[in-house]
């Protein structure tokens, strides 16, 4: 196999690499994003119950 070769396949190889990485944290990001939202949910639903609670 001749030198340009390797670094073609190098190359394409950490070109896929990357593009694995940027998917990977995407998809991290959207976990985070949907938690913090369920969370935020939550906690918003738990202070209104808190508040009823306050003036029954």
């Amino acid at each position: 196999m001749n030198p340009t070769a390797n670094v073609i396949d190098f190359a394409s190889y950490r070109k896929r690499k990357r593009k694995q990485a940027q998917q990977r944290a995407r998809a991290m990001w959207e976990m985070y994003a949907r938690n913090a939202g369920l969370q935020a949910t939550q906690w918003a639903q738990a202070a209104k119950a808190s508040e009823t609670r306050h003036h029954a």
